[in-house]
């Protein structure tokens, strides 16, 4: 079991990722820090980003349970919160690496949510999954069932682009269903699949180096 300033920090980690998470919701709806024109056309929920950052929200308010209870995080809850890790590890390297360069930096430090949800929020759960969780080792097993969450966000992205026949509610370019060959769409999942599990199963390896509950497991 962890010690009690390692509990702190990870009680004190998921609060603040469940409120930026529902600060990012409030302003969205009703735009509280209007600072910067940005995604004001487009249906924010339908963005990976948010995605990851609820999943986030529900993971933290498990292993606040789970702490609460003096209980470790059971083994599906584990499995989520590689998900949420891993899905807000692609969100910063491609917000970072990608759409900084062609955007600006307002892409991922203004703050009306991007910067938690781009920035802050990553940080903080890889954070946590990586130093401060009260978890049992995992391997290509948990890194295959943490791709769920990715593929079932792509899966309803596709069928609401489909049912909307508009592109135009496209989120991201790689999603333009009916102006691109289906092969491409095929790809993109195949693609969007091979890369959350490259990067799961290498934080499953990762970690056993980093968190000290499961250093002194193995001991």
């Amino acid at each position: 079991m962890p010690d009690a300033r390692t509990v702190r920090y990870s009680i004190a980690v998921n609060v603040t990722v469940i409120v930026l998470v529902l600060y990012m919701t409030v302003n969205v709806m009703f735009r509280i820090v209007d600072v910067v024109d940005y995604a004001a056309s487009q249906d924010v929920y339908l963005f990976f980003t948010n995605w990851s950052n609820y999943l986030a929200a529900i993971v933290s308010v498990g292993t606040l349970y789970c702490i609460h209870k003096g209980i470790r995080s059971p083994r599906i809850l584990l499995v989520l919160k590689l998900a949420a890790v891993t899905m807000l590890t692609i969100t910063l390297v491609v917000v970072v690496f990608v759409l900084v360069p062609y955007q600006g930096w307002v892409i991922l430090l203004n703050p009306e949510g991007s910067l938690m949800a781009h920035l802050i929020n990553p940080v903080l759960m890889i954070v946590d999954f990586l130093y401060l969780s009260d978890m049992e080792p995992m391997g290509t097993k948990e890194a295959l069932l943490s791709t769920i969450p990715m593929l079932l966000y792509v899966v309803f992205i596709v069928v609401f682009l489909i049912i909307a026949g508009n592109d135009d509610l496209a989120p991201y370019p790689f999603l333009r269903i009916h102006s691109q060959p289906v092969l491409m769409t095929l790809l993109v999942g195949a693609g969007v699949f091979v890369t959350e599990f490259v990067v799961s199963y290498a934080y499953t390896k990762v970690v056993r180096r980093t968190n000290p509950n499961l250093r002194q497991a193995s001991i």
